[in-house]
């Protein structure tokens, strides 16, 4: 049990006027109440709930565990017995069952050690019940370890108590006077909150399609190879000798991923994909599994180890089978980043060796570069790319909006939330990759909520104090200057390096040598009708079963030397997504205006392409003919040097032929004013 006291006598003044003080284990937990904005002196404050609502509360809770109320009973009348306080509390830290405190009965009103009181650490601070919520762990807070002065003369001890599941349903606690403190105490707390999970556990196998947990026990003990069963939310509740001896088991219940080296989620998910395989010390293991289901969910696997020479698949942590895949087998993912430029094809080969691990990557461009297709490029060629991927755009959504929309939210979180809350982005992407664009402009709140969640896995939902853990990987981008943002405090700098854990440039398209290239060939794809692979947007969705009638085949189209020029010229502030518009439009005029049905190839013309409405920068350039002169030759000489002088490779950077490359540098002296 985790056990916060003072520890040194003015510990907590010393804190409260922000001097140094020891690092003391209850210390940040203080810093974790001053971070909530919690009031450390005054009178208790009066948040609760509604005589409705505390009935809801008090049903769902206590039914939770209906066939172990004597256990309550039994705890509650042992601290009766000695004039102390027992409390039951639901997941959210509102207390739904009091009784006895006859030692205090001042003291219970006072410090609103009341039913319909909250008590998580968002109302309270640092106390027993709080903090057991948050660190799903049994906890003691004795005396001025309390963050709120008027607690400083009780002491508390917490348990929680968890389904079979791992989700946490409720919180034990016994309150007293300091005086009458006792270690004993928190002893019967943590044995009451233990048997009411061995209840709820039985209950559970009582409801599995599998048979009871006896049952199982039995079919394992009976198995000549290797067998065991692991429970959620990760033990190894059993084994038998074959087992214990090939994995090394010791005698006590062990976590999932001491045996197989993962946590229970991936496990499970694994064992969707039917027999895998597991390699020890000794020998490689065929892997088959059987799941317990409880009311639709699995309780527990059964897995069943036999000799195998090959693996089918395996389940060694997924780092090491991530880190053997080739960078240039990962490059096939990329196929739609249509690219010649060498920045571009650099940034494809970066992403690429990136891609199998689980590093953060930070994607830096301007809107319209591809920084999406680029995200679902990478999560394509990772470990994750059978499993979600979800991207949401952080500019899109103001304040408070945002948290809900990536965290979810609980229910009752606010006016109008759907009565059994929401999800969230985070839950949605269990297991794959969650992009976030425009991360620059979250809010300071979901910065703090998002570190939490990079630095161990876990998260809160708006308006719950239960923590929650989901495996994904973050994949973030911005077209924003960080680095400016961190100096300027406007983005946290611990975040920054959270997710900077790699990072990827794309250039501008106005930055690109291969403008011309790539206008052909989105041209080429958007002419045979393959949208979809025409400008690295999302994907399309599948076909339907019923098709419409067949439209007539697309002309094959290319683009005349005016719209080439124009290609060149133009300085795309919208980027490739600009460029697939504009020859969308220009591709639609210049087949309508096609006068035979010969299979000719269309023509696209400057006339084709929409007159820009926003010219920036390069506009300049649109003034006088010699200044578009000027422009072509810049670029001809950019390529060439880039080719470090090499006129063929220059030439088919920019995709024009070598005469036309020459042709370009020869405006050296037409172009000088």
């Amino acid at each position: 049990m985790l056990r916060l006291t003072e520890e040194r006598d003015g510990l907590w003044e010393l804190f409260q006027r922000g001097k140094p003080s020891v690092r003391a284990p209850v210390v940040p937990r203080w810093e974790r109440a001053a971070r909530l904005g919690v009031r450390a002196e005054g009178a208790a404050p009066p948040d609760g709930v509604a005589a409705d609502d505390l009935l809801v509360r008090r049903d769902a809770s206590l039914d939770t565990f209906a066939d172990g109320r004597t256990i309550v009973d039994a705890l509650s009348g042992e601290a009766a017995s000695r004039g102390l306080l027992a409390l039951v509390a639901d997941a959210h830290g509102v207390i739904v069952r009091s009784s006895g405190g006859d030692a205090f009965p001042r003291e219970v009103v006072r410090t609103r050690l009341i039913e319909g009181a909250r008590w998580d650490e968002a109302a309270r601070g640092t106390n027993a019940i709080g903090t057991a919520l948050v660190e799903r762990q049994a906890v003691a807070v004795v005396g001025r370890a309390h963050w709120e002065l008027v607690n400083h003369g009780l002491f508390c001890y917490a348990a929680p108590v968890l389904d079979p599941f791992g989700d946490l349903v409720s919180i034990l606690d016994v309150t007293g006077p300091v005086e009458l403190d006792e270690s004993a105490i928190g002893v019967a707390v943590r044995s009451a909150a233990l048997a009411l999970e061995e209840v709820l556990r039985a209950r559970a196998y009582g409801g599995a399609d599998a048979g009871s947990f006896r049952l199982l026990s039995r079919m394992i003990d009976r198995c000549s190879g290797p067998a065991l069963l692991v429970e959620a939310p990760g033990t190894v509740r059993a084994h038998n000798l074959a087992a214990a001896t090939e994995l090394e088991l010791p005698e006590r219940p062990s976590s999932v991923e001491h045996v197989f080296g993962m946590p229970w989620e991936e496990l499970a998910l694994a064992a969707r994909s039917g027999p895998a395989s597991f390699e020890t010390r000794r020998r490689r293991y065929a892997v088959e599994f059987e799941p317990v289901l409880s009311d639709g969910r699995v309780l527990a696997l059964a897995c069943f180890l036999s000799p195998a020479a090959r693996p089918r698949a395996s389940l060694t942590p997924a780092a090491g089978a991530r880190a053997a895949e080739a960078p240039s087998a990962a490059l096939s993912a990329f196929d739609d980043v249509l690219a010649t430029d060498p920045a571009v094809i650099r940034a494809k080969h970066v992403a690429a060796s990136l891609a199998p691990s689980d590093v953060p990557i930070l994607l830096l461009a301007a809107t319209g570069t591809g920084k999406e297709l680029f995200a679902q490029a990478i999560h394509r060629a990772s470990a994750r790319a059978a499993l979600p991927f979800v991207a949401l755009n952080c500019g899109a959504l103001a304040g408070g909006l945002l948290e809900t929309e990536l965290f979810g939210y609980g229910a009752g979180a606010f006016t109008g939330a759907h009565p059994r809350g929401s999800e969230g982005k985070l839950a949605t992407a269990h297991g794959g990759t969650l992009f976030l664009d425009e991360v620059a402009e979250m809010s300071p709140q979901a910065q703090a909520m998002l570190l939490r969640f990079l630095e161990d896995g876990s998260y809160h939902r708006v308006g719950e104090s239960t923590p929650r853990h989901a495996d994904v990987r973050v994949l973030c981008a911005t077209c924003r200057d960080l680095p400016s943002l961190v100096a300027s405090g406007a983005f946290r700098e611990d975040l920054f390096y959270r997710i900077n854990g790699g990072n990827i440039r794309l250039p501008a398209l106005a930055e690109r040598t291969d403008r011309l290239a790539l206008a052909r060939q989105l041209l080429d794809r958007l002419a045979s009708g393959d949208a979809r692979r025409a400008g690295g947007g999302r994907r399309a969705a599948p076909p339907r079963a019923a098709s419409p009638p067949a439209a007539a085949p697309r002309r094959r189209a290319h683009l005349g030397a005016s719209a080439e020029a124009w290609v060149l010229d133009h300085p795309w502030p919208g980027n490739v997504r600009e460029l697939k518009t504009a020859l969308t439009h220009a591709l639609a005029l210049a087949t309508a205006a096609a006068t035979t049905d010969d299979g000719a190839s269309v023509e696209l013309l400057r006339e084709h392409f929409p007159e820009p409405l926003i010219v920036r920068g390069a506009a300049a350039r649109s003034g006088p003919p010699a200044s578009r002169k000027l422009a072509l030759r810049d670029l001809a000489e950019d390529a060439l040097a880039r080719a470090g002088g090499n006129v063929s490779e220059a030439a088919r950077a920019l995709g024009v032929a070598r005469s036309t490359l020459y042709r370009m540098l020869a405006r050296r002296d037409s172009g000088k004013r």
